[in-house]
């Protein structure tokens, strides 16, 4: 490996590195006049119409960087004088007497002591009343709070037993359907094995005569079927009472 070129390339990154940090010193407190020195150094040829351009660019910019510049201090200027206006200034009570004629007055140790224990037992009267105050904000809040939140306990309970109540209803809705169904359908079990059972009476005792009776049966057939050619039977002659009256016979001994 050969050590002259790893020195030569160390030795370019270090130039760059300055040049970098020369770069870097320059920003918005260079003039106008230090801005042409760089870009009378950096553009050989200065005729050129794109030299030109770029010239007067650095010259708008360094001009509006200017009143930038000045508009910022100004500003801070403004807001620092408005900070220390705004600093609370207090005056000492030192309790002058009316009897006092004007002119200069001089306070002792003493009345300058009294009058600055005054204004400390004024301050801590001061925040004693306004940590009352918060105190006060702070338990108002939480009783607030609090009764919102029983609020919205007593309105959960009330949905909770409305709902309870909706869902017993309809379980007991729910249940004397079920109990009517069943009763209908025990009913209807009920009469289809009475209907059943009377079909099977009424087979039983049919089938019961038949075998009984098998000749009446025979001769009741045979009767029916043949031809009556003979003139019908007389009616009987109507009853008469003692007195020789008809007597009717009712019809439904008839």
């Amino acid at each position: 490996m050969d050590a002259e070129v790893v020195l030569q390339r160390f030795n370019n990154r270090i130039s760059e590195q300055d040049e970098d940090a020369e770069i870097g010193q320059h920003g918005d407190g260079d003039t106008y006049s230090q801005l042409r020195k760089n870009f009378d150094a950096a553009v050989a040829n200065k005729a050129k119409v794109e030299a030109k351009q770029l010239l007067q660019s650095i010259h708008s910019l360094q001009v509006n960087n200017e009143l930038l510049r000045h508009e910022n201090l100004g500003l801070r200027q403004a807001l620092y004088t408005k900070k220390k206006c705004e600093t609370k200034r207090t005056t000492l009570d030192l309790q002058q007497d009316e009897e006092g004629f004007g002119g200069a007055v001089f306070w002792s140790p003493r009345k300058l002591r009294e009058a600055r224990e005054r204004e400390a037992a004024k301050q801590d009267e001061a925040e004693r009343l306004q940590l009352q105050k918060t105190r006060d904000r702070e338990m108002k809040a939480a009783a607030a709070l609090y009764k919102k939140q029983q609020a919205e306990a007593a309105k959960a309970a009330r949905q909770r037993a409305a709902e309870e109540r909706r869902q017993a209803k309809k379980a007991q809705a729910e249940e004397r359907a079920a109990e009517r169904a069943l009763k209908k359908q025990q009913r209807n079990a009920e009469t289809a094995a009475k209907s059943r059972d009377r079909a099977n009476n009424s087979k039983r005792k049919a089938s019961h005569t038949a075998a009984k009776n098998p000749a009446k049966r025979r001769r009741a057939v045979a009767a029916a079927s043949r031809v009556d050619v003979g003139p019908p039977a007389a009616s009987p002659p109507p009853k008469t009472s003692a007195r020789g009256r008809q007597i009717k016979t009712p019809a439904k001994f008839k």
